[in-house]
């Protein structure tokens, strides 16, 4: 395992050991939790030139009601050139949320941070590499859950090239 992945590895894992750990109380007394998602995404990328279709898992620890830290775990298959030539991609993301109007039914958000650019299986000389990420999303509350869509367009900075990656993504926050 290169020192590139071992570092990865080590930075996720030690992302999502703070992300679960619990949050502290906000000045006005009310608990802050946890929040986890799960979601479904599409991607276009420069890098691998065609759609792919992913799953992505989040979680996030409120600071206070404006400000989340988030650790994301991403995979997505470029698989519409069919099995043979498949690419798939592991994303994983580390993410500062900034909710806007909080409290109202739908509320934008804003979203940013670092992450890595991970292909396995298929092509051998795919790019690799940290990311930089930014983009804007809304909440819509329902019943006993929340509903998410966002896009968070991210740069991965390989070694030879700087390529585009564009999500959208939708998915349930629990």
């Amino acid at each position: 395992m290169t020192l590139y992945k071992r570092l990865l590895l080590f930075v996720t894992l030690f992302g999502m050991g703070w992300m679960l750990s619990p949050a502290h109380e906000a000045t006005a007394q009310q608990p802050l939790r946890p929040r986890f998602g799960l979601g479904f995404n599409t991607t276009l990328t420069t890098a691998e030139g065609v759609l792919g279709l992913g799953l992505r898992a989040r979680t996030s620890a409120p600071v206070n009601t404006d400000l989340s830290f988030a650790v994301d775990l991403g995979v997505t298959g470029f698989i519409l050139r069919g099995r043979d030539d498949a690419t798939y991609v592991f994303d994983p993301q580390l993410s500062a949320i900034v909710t806007l109007n909080a409290g109202q039914q739908r509320t934008p958000y804003i979203l940013g941070g670092i992450g890595a650019y991970v292909p396995f299986g298929g092509d051998d000389e795919e790019e690799s590499g940290p990311t930089l990420h930014g983009g804007f999303g809304w909440v819509q509350a329902l019943s006993n859950t929340t509903l998410f869509y966002e896009i968070d367009p991210a740069l991965i900075i390989g070694e030879t090239a700087v390529d585009l990656v564009l999500p959208f993504r939708i998915g349930v926050i629990f």
